[in-house]
């Protein structure tokens, strides 16, 4: 316990003398309490709490789950047919029990078979889905094909379409 007395090292003589000094370095920054001390008033430093990580509401990201190796993982909402659209693509609804949990009763029957969701907001739940990397991979090729092939259509030369006019210019660097 630090205690701050006087200059030359003694208590305050009122306990009034110690709350105005405890004012002075409230103003400065240090947090202190008032004591009795040696006869008289001293005041004792109060050292602040260290307080845990702060994670800013606008950088932490509450959907996200441990990857699985092999597998793409994704929360799909539980909306119109999705999580059926989904599964008909190779998706499968990943269950409680195979996500890693510090909670004793993870294996316990009560989990058994309960799909991983969380509410994402308007009512909406979202439910963890995975698909093996490798199909993942090939739909994401697909996809870009298929983007690729509408911006060459649009990049083709007007001499290329008969009655065909002027001239688009597509970056696809950013």
């Amino acid at each position: 316990m630090s205690l701050i007395q006087t200059n030359d090292g003694k208590p305050f003589e009122t306990e009034h003398a110690a709350k105005i000094r405890q004012g002075i370095l409230k103003n400065k920054g240090t947090e202190t309490k008032v004591v009795e001390a040696d006869g008289g008033w001293a005041l004792e430093e109060i050292k602040p709490k260290k307080r845990p990580k702060r994670v800013p509401l606008g950088t932490r990201n509450v959907l996200r789950y441990p990857a699985r190796p092999g597998y793409h993982r994704h929360v799909i909402n539980d909306v119109d047919d999705n999580i059926l659209i989904h599964e008909q693509a190779g998706y499968t609804v990943v269950q409680k029990k195979d996500l890693p949990s510090g909670d004793p009763r993870a294996g316990d029957a009560s989990q058994m078979g309960m799909p991983v969701s969380k509410e994402v907001g308007g009512g909406v739940k979202g439910v963890l889905m995975e698909i093996p990397q490798e199909w993942y991979d090939e739909d994401q090729k697909a996809r870009q094909d298929k983007i690729t092939a509408d911006e060459s259509a649009m990049k083709r030369s007007k001499g290329d379409i008969e009655g065909g006019y002027g001239e688009v210019k597509i970056d696809a660097s950013r």
